[in-house]
């Protein structure tokens, strides 16, 4: 029997290593014997560049810069041959401060110009930055003001790549300031002054290079620094599609019988991207049942029952939400929910 288990980290608790290793752990168990096959998953978001590292050879490279608010940081990104992997969030990720209205008015992505820099003096010819988890609300302008003319020539002589998890225009209803200002701190005030100043870029941008920016899905993730990698001449991708084909997801589905993913929160926002769904649609594609085991699950979602066989909540009892969020916590409920899960599987296999 072979099982493939790929999930997703669930944010500020467990990574997608450590969440695989402890479901591995519960299957082994269960299943002496069979093949159990792990892979560190994510969507562009937290972890993508745990993920990539785990299947590709390179080193970690350091970096002086400084964070969101501006305060001196020593920060890494992945060189494997000519490609740099940048998590954005490792420089300006909103779990590096409290979010608050002053925060908002002061938290600038300028600390990633360093390492895009130390990425070119090595002669990448590619470099990909993962959107995800970030605390800024700033359009990306924060970059782009602290790149020099010839930072942004010799961008233009490698590819750039965006990996996002989200759909979002840079501005309007569906821009980064209305959508995700509140989530990192905005007033309802500060929201419409970034929108607006969002809406004069998209202007600005238009007439001085012809992009339009407003047309482009994701150019609003990362407060809008998917915008600005668009105007550095790069291209955005979704998150999944890409991390899923260099770790060779597609291909390890073949010959599995039974497929475990999950994320921390499984909800409306999933069906947009995220990895449970992104797994399970390669899974179904090739026939193979999929069930998610997840920090908490959605109840009035009925689209949830065309990509999986069933949906779980590792919850064991009530406790507040930082208990439940404790990492030994969270991968205890689910090697005993994955565990429980297989064993009520197998039963039905043998019972048919």
């Amino acid at each position: 029997m072979k099982i493939i288990i790929a999930i997703d980290s669930f944010k500020g608790s467990a990574t997608s290593v450590q969440l695989n290793q402890a479901a591995r752990e519960a299957a082994e168990e269960v299943l002496a014997g069979a093949e159990v096959a792990t892979f560190a998953i994510a969507d562009g978001g937290e972890g993508t560049l745990e993920a990539l590292m785990e299947v590709a050879d390179g080193e970690l490279i350091p970096v002086s810069t400084v964070d969101l608010l501006e305060r001196p940081i020593e920060a890494s990104y992945f060189l494997s041959g000519q490609t740099a992997f940048i998590e954005a969030a490792s420089v300006v990720g909103i779990e590096k401060i409290h979010p608050t209205p002053a925060t908002v008015e002061v938290a600038t992505s300028l600390g990633l110009s360093a390492v895009i820099r130390d990425a070119l003096s090595r002669s990448c010819r590619e470099i990909i930055i993962t959107l995800g988890g970030t605390g800024t609300s700033d359009g990306g302008r924060g970059l782009l003001d602290s790149l020099t003319e010839e930072d942004k020539e010799r961008l233009r002589s490698v590819r750039l790549i965006g990996l996002t998890d989200v759909k979002n225009s840079y501005a309007g209803l569906e821009g980064y300031a209305r959508v995700f200002g509140p989530q990192k701190g905005a007033t309802q005030e500060q929201v419409e002054l970034m929108d607006t100043a969002a809406l004069a870029f998209v202007q600005t941008v238009k007439e001085e290079q012809g992009i339009d920016l407003q047309a482009i899905p994701g150019t609003g993730a990362a407060g809008g620094l998917g915008g600005a990698l668009v105007v550095l001449g790069g291209e955005l991708q979704a998150g999944f599609p890409f991390v899923a084909k260099k770790i060779g997801l597609e291909e390890a589905l073949q010959g599995a019988e039974l497929v475990i993913t999950g994320e921390g929160r499984l909800d409306s926002q999933s069906l947009n991207g995220k990895v449970p769904i992104g797994v399970a649609t390669l899974a179904r594609a090739t026939g193979v049942p999929t069930i998610a085991v997840c920090g908490s699950v959605a109840t009035d979602v009925e689209a949830f029952d065309d990509y999986f066989l069933a949906t779980y909540s590792i919850q064991t009892s009530i406790q507040s939400l930082e208990r439940a969020m404790e990492t030994e916590v969270t991968l205890t409920n689910v090697r005993f929910v994955v565990k429980n899960i297989l064993k009520c599987y197998m039963y039905s296999l043998m019972n048919k």
